[in-house]
């Protein structure tokens, strides 16, 4: 975890006094993920931490990191990999690792004209790898689509739908980013989003604030509250984001 952000800290000064080149777009901090690719030949690197809390069980993302690399004009390439730590209260248990590593790429479709919005899809697949606690019994496939609307010159409307397909039955997903930007580098947003499974559903809402200190460093805070009996009561976050 220390290597982790010594890392992130030593590229977001890089970044900072790097010459700056046209803002940077992240899928962080919010769960619906931008409708841009990274531009070619330049990349993105996200770091995020995350509490949840569900009762008794903890839930910790130490470290969710993103790297984006921009492969072809309309094409970027995508590689999660999450440190976790699940603690049970009543059990006084702790289980810490890494999750399986995610492997995708996002595609521009359309580019946004009047009120039909900009386009791209993501399709990607969880490994069966990682610890084994938080290993699935098979690679998970994901596709999402991915919208925006510029709403004027303060507002702007992000939507995604998608599917996951995990062994034992096919999760719908949804969300949908509203954000306003009221002063220079800052953006507030607040965002309801969820998860359909086959017998259930979890939705939540989060909200936040993203601040651009240059055109390629992003810093970012985040909470929310579960809405559902299954989701978690309440989660916190934050993070950083550094483009080269």
């Amino acid at each position: 975890m220390k290597k982790s952000l010594i890392f992130t800290l030593l590229l977001s000064t890089v970044a900072v006094f790097a010459q700056d080149s046209d803002p940077i777009v992240t899928d962080r901090p919010t769960q619906s993920a931008a409708s841009t690719v990274v531009p070619l030949g330049t990349a993105i690197i996200e770091y995020g931490f995350i509490h949840e809390s569900a009762g008794d069980i903890k839930n910790t993302t130490l470290a969710n990191l993103l790297a984006r690399v921009g492969l072809l004009k309309f094409a970027e390439l995508r590689i999660t990999q999450n440190i976790q730590q699940v603690k049970n209260d009543v059990t006084d248990s702790k289980v810490s690792g890494l999750t399986p590593i995610t492997l995708g790429t996002k595609v521009h479709l359309v580019t946004e004209r009047g009120a039909m919005p900009q386009t791209s899809i993501i399709g990607q697949v969880t490994l069966n790898n990682g610890k084994d606690e938080f290993r699935p019994g098979k690679a998970i496939p994901e596709v999402r689509l991915n919208f925006s609307n510029t709403l004027g010159e303060f507002w702007s409307l992000g939507y995604n739908v998608g599917m996951q397909f995990p062994e034992d039955n096919t999760t719908t997903l949804y969300s949908a980013v509203l954000g306003y930007s009221f002063l220079p580098g800052w953006t507030a947003f607040a965002e309801p989003y969820g998860f359909f499974y086959e017998n259930d559903a979890d939705h939540r809402f989060n909200a936040g604030l993203i601040y651009l200190v240059s055109n390629n460093f992003q810093v970012d805070i985040s909470g929310g509250i579960g809405l559902s009996d299954i989701s978690p009561d309440y989660f916190i976050g934050f993070g950083a984001a550094v483009g080269f």
